[in-house]
């Protein structure tokens, strides 16, 4: 029997009570929160574990990594097994289908077939009850505070709370930096998420105040009925103002930092207080298929910022900046641990191995790819493989898999999926790739420089200020698989250059991109900023 969606998470919890069992299908961040609900009404001891439709090689492994990443401490005993090994429990056990909406069907299908007796999906509104229970227990729980005697005290504004986000991990690397020098540092999430995981591994004091962004969908801009929705949805903003006005009173904040362009509620809000604030563009909004709602008055908002800073020259200069001869270009540091300079030798092997890291999107790149894999086979060169790092929405993922069957490319290119540790698959590849034309920065293109990879990027965007052409890596034109394809058979066909290349990739991003630089900078923003606010 289908048990069903509910859209409370007490008649949700009432009918994990009146269960012998309960399996969670779904290792990610939905049925982490479903677990965390679940132990905050003591009835883990029901919990069977998280299910997967199919475990491939080191799945499991990879799954508990990523979810201890995320979630440390919570899930770490929590075993994940493949559905069809649970059947035991399919009449006492209710599976709690904790994934995302357009899964839902196929996995209830699947589930029917297997003959599972009792199923629940997690739907849209549930999730949402659920975050918002999981948000006012945490704020009950936890005393929000900045360190005692510190100089400054920053609050930092995130736009989104996900760990795998590259936004949110420069934001959470800057302030254990700002701290490890004497800077307060502390932020505000707008909603549940995995992010909060990192914030607490690295001891950055966090709070929850639920705000929306004003980042508007580029395909609803004609919809006048989705406009009012939207302009609805950000009066709710006016709580989260109030919220954040008396908490930047209460601890007396020196500064705000609005960490992406999208998040704007904290600006509103020191603007009220009388504190300066700061704004970070990230991303290019447009390529991610948003634009600022409201943009008079928004930009009006950003030109009120004591500082503006900007990920590279590429942000800088797009069209909505146009002018604003202000903004102040500041690299993030991408470090890498202990990383070891020439600590490898790459293409060794008989198989060239090649890797591109990062969501799957039509901005990232990965048909062009696939697209040149393509003219490889033609040209008689088989000597590779292909790995597509990442997730991304099914219609994408299956026109993916449409143009590897087009090229014959089913031996060799593969989807493995997220992974929580970028480095370790860098490490095993030979060349990686940066394909999106309008990346903001290139967090993955520093990592795979780090790692030692050869690494070819786009002539466009930000790319082309990370990688010297012949130098420390190869760019190629946007829209161009025959080039790009030159582009790989030039760096094998030249294995001594390309680790002569990648060598000097490696020893420039270990050079270039460094904590103490980019954290530098920025405490030279504030004190400016803070010495400005003192002076007038």
């Amino acid at each position: 029997m289908m048990l069903g969606k509910f859209n409370s998470e007490k008649k949700f919890i009432d009918q994990i009570k009146k269960s012998k069992y309960v399996i969670i299908y779904g290792a990610g961040m939905v049925g982490e929160l479903i677990y965390n609900r679940i132990l905050r009404y003591g009835l883990d001891k029901k919990v069977i574990g998280f299910a997967v439709t199919q475990k491939q090689e080191n799945k499991e492994e990879k799954e508990v990594a990523c979810l201890q990443d995320a979630f440390p401490c919570r899930v770490c005993k929590v075993p994940i097994s493949e559905i069809r090994d649970l059947g035991k429990y399919k009449k006492d056990a209710v599976v709690i289908i904790a994934t995302l909406p357009d899964l839902h069907k196929e996995i209830g299908q699947s589930l029917s077939n297997l003959d599972f007796q009792n199923v629940v999906f997690i739907s849209s509104g549930l999730y949402q009850n659920i975050c918002q229970n999981y948000i006012s227990d945490f704020k009950k729980q936890h005393i929000f505070s900045f360190e005692e005697n510190a100089k400054m005290k920053i609050l930092f504004m995130a736009s989104d709370n996900s760990h795998v986000s590259g936004a949110f991990r420069c934001m959470a690397e800057l302030c254990g930096l700002l701290r490890e020098r004497g800077v307060a540092a502390a932020v505000i999430l707008p909603h549940y998420g995995s992010g909060a995981g990192l914030l607490t591994q690295k001891k950055i004091p966090y709070t929850y105040i639920e705000s929306k962004d004003w980042g508007y969908e580029l395909e609803k801009a004609h919809n006048l009925l989705e406009k009012l929705k939207f302009f609805i949805a950000l009066q709710q903003n006016h709580k989260a103002k109030r919220e954040l006005i008396q908490l930047i009173r209460t601890y007396s904040v020196s500064l705000v930092h609005c960490n992406t362009t999208y998040t704007y509620i904290g600006a509103k809000a020191a603007k009220a207080c009388g504190v300066p604030y700061v704004w970070h563009l990230r991303e290019n909004m447009e390529n991610q298929g948003y634009r600022i709602f409201a943009k008079k008055k928004a930009m009006r908002l950003l030109q009120g910022s004591a500082q503006v800073i900007a990920v590279s020259q590429y942000i800088k200069s797009l069209r909505l900046f146009k002018g604003w001869e202000a903004i102040q270009v500041v690299y993030d540091a991408v470090e890498k641990d202990g990383a070891s300079v020439g600590s490898r030798e790459i293409f060794e092997s008989k198989t060239i191995r090649m890797v591109i890291v990062g969501a799957i999107t039509p901005f990232k790149g990965q048909k062009e790819l696939i697209k040149a894999c393509g003219i490889l086979l033609k040209r008689n060169m088989t000597n590779f493989c292909l790995q597509i790092v990442g997730k991304g929405e099914r219609s994408f993922l299956e026109e993916l898999q449409k143009e590897i069957e087009r090229y014959h490319l089913e031996e060799k290119v593969v989807f493995t999926g997220t992974s929580s540790n970028v480095y370790e698959l860098y490490e095993k590849s030979d060349i990686a790739f940066t394909c999106g034309a309008k990346e903001a920065y290139g967090r993955v293109t520093i990592e795979a420089l780090l790692s030692g990879c050869f690494v070819i990027g786009i002539r466009a965007g930000a790319t082309p200020e990370l990688i010297q052409e012949g130098k420390t890596g190869l760019l190629y034109e946007a829209g161009n698989p025959e080039e790009l394809a030159e582009k790989i058979i030039q760096a094998a066909e030249s294995p001594e250059l390309s680790r002569r290349i990648a060598k000097a990739g490696q020893e420039y991003a270990n050079r270039t991109y460094l904590k103490e630089n980019n954290v530098r900078e920025i405490m030279d923003i504030y004190e400016k900023v803070l010495e400005r606010k003192r002076s007038s």
